[in-house]
């Protein structure tokens, strides 16, 4: 056997080693995936039954729902009552209610840690009689990671929905805060 022979072999065993490593990485994710997608709808199912009961205990419709979800895996419940002005923030221990006059202002808060990681997204929304503060992620994540920008997106997307409907503002001339 000579040196390139032994050569070619070893790149072929090599090469089945990375194509097996392959098979099972996409074989896992999708398992990954799939528990991951069943985990939302469920938690966000059972906040739109939380959501429910509050909207027939408070004569309420929500015509309008978005969900979130943060690292923890706790959602995050957003929903609109466009013909009585409401808005409603339904958590799994919590759900804060107020119409759209009281809204004052929504903005997204994070903290940069010293490795250039983020950590602490938090949204808060102001309303006349109160301060929510909602944790959208608690863990240190790259900013330009998949989820360290799903994070940021998520929790500008919530403020911007919220000031669309509250405030009435167009969805193009709002910004990004920190």
């Amino acid at each position: 056997m000579t040196f390139t022979t032994t050569i070619q072999y070893l790149l072929l065993a090599l090469l089945v080693l990375f194509t097996l490593f392959n098979i099972y990485s996409l074989t896992t994710g999708k398992k990954k995936r799939k528990l991951a997608a069943a985990n939302y709808q469920q938690t966000l199912r059972s906040l739109e039954q939380k959501a429910y009961e509050l909207m027939q205990q408070k004569k309420l419709k929500f015509d309008v729902k978005q969900g979130y979800i943060n690292d923890l895996n706790e959602g995050i419940l957003l929903t609109f009552d466009t013909t009585h002005n409401v808005a409603a923030v339904v958590l799994k221990d919590a759900e804060y209610v107020f119409t759209y006059d009281e809204f004052i202002t929504c903005t997204q808060h994070y903290e940069t840690l010293e490795n250039k990681k983020i950590s602490n997204i938090t949204v808060e929304i102001e309303t006349k009689d109160s301060i929510i503060s909602l944790l959208f992620g608690s863990k240190p994540w790259k900013p330009n990671s998949y989820l360290g920008k799903f994070l940021l997106s998520d929790s500008r997307e919530f403020c911007t929905l919220l000031e669309r409907y509250c405030l009435k503002k167009d969805v193009s001339s709002l910004g990004s805060d920190q």
